[in-house]
């Protein structure tokens, strides 16, 4: 069962702008690291996000599906596959960061389309960032407008069973991306190269993720750090992430405070710490 919601307008621009929200874990391996312009996206970083609100806006108005659950997930992938096949004929196509949608559409849908443009000034800059800029401070009624990470929010969200939150999320987050788009903004968007889906991904087991640490688990993250063990490799014993073991660490005084975690570093071993 999908849950539909429509408004009207009448405004004067061509095209279509698409947001979709997802659940999924995304495969950090693939991720580019690179902030190179010439050096494509891998799309298997979101090959195990799954769409769960499907929204567009045009000229005339907008249209949102949200699926009622896990159970609807399927429908609303057909849903989208129809509706691809129509906005694919009303370009140009836009979207924020548009990556994670032409990857999740080739991956689950097994639809390739490119996007024309990105509704941002410079590559990767957020939609907070390109609103602020343009001083841009209508919330257009999203219930996670004070939220630190909106789309996560939105996540929870849906998973909790509150749809309609997360579809006046998608609303507003269509109305802010028209509003980036009245102003003027768009840029091509990086090249994205369509991997097959890799099946031998294994997803992460995070059972332990959020919970309380208790002295054990502080004593072995401490005794496999200083046996050389990569941050990758306790956060996979432990059940969390690099990022959790990395911020305990520094609460237990053996990585300083002042080095910041990147992505880059789960691969890091006590070795590695810069020497004081």
């Amino acid at each position: 069962m999908l849950m539909e919601c429509h408004g009207n307008q009448n405004l004067n621009y061509a095209g279509t702008i698409i947001d979709i929200e997802t659940i999924g874990d995304y495969c950090s391996q693939y991720k580019c690291r690179s902030r190179d312009i010439n050096i494509p996206r891998d799309s298997r970083e979101y090959q195990e996000h799954r769409l769960v609100i499907f929204g567009y806006i045009n000229r005339q108005g907008f249209h949102i599906y949200c699926a009622k659950g896990n159970e609807s997930i399927q429908e609303l992938e057909e849903k989208a596959r129809q509706l691809l096949t129509i906005l694919d004929k009303e370009r140009p196509l836009y979207a924020l960061n548009c990556h994670q949608e032409m990857s999740v559409f080739f991956h689950q849908l097994k639809v390739k389309i490119i996007f024309d443009k990105e509704l941002q000034s410079e590559v990767y800059e957020s939609k907070e960032e390109a609103l602020r800029i343009l001083r841009i401070f209508n919330s257009f009624g999203d219930p996670f407008q004070n939220e630190r990470k909106p789309g996560y929010a939105c996540q929870i969200a849906w998973k909790n069973g509150y749809f309609d939150n997360a579809i006046k999320h998608n609303q507003a987050c269509l109305l802010k991306e028209q509003a980036l788009l009245l102003k003027g903004r768009g840029i091509t968007p990086i090249p994205l190269d369509f991997k097959e889906t890799d099946n031998s991904y294994i997803k992460p087991d995070l059972t332990l993720v959020g919970q309380p640490w208790t002295q054990e688990q502080e004593d072995y993250v401490i005794t496999e750090w200083q046996d050389g063990k990569t941050l990758e490799t306790i956060a996979q014993d432990c059940k969390r992430t690099p990022n959790a073991i990395w911020m305990r660490l520094q609460r237990l005084d053996k990585i300083p405070s002042a080095i910041p975690y990147t992505i880059e570093k789960k691969s890091w071993t006590l070795r590695d710490l810069p020497k004081s």
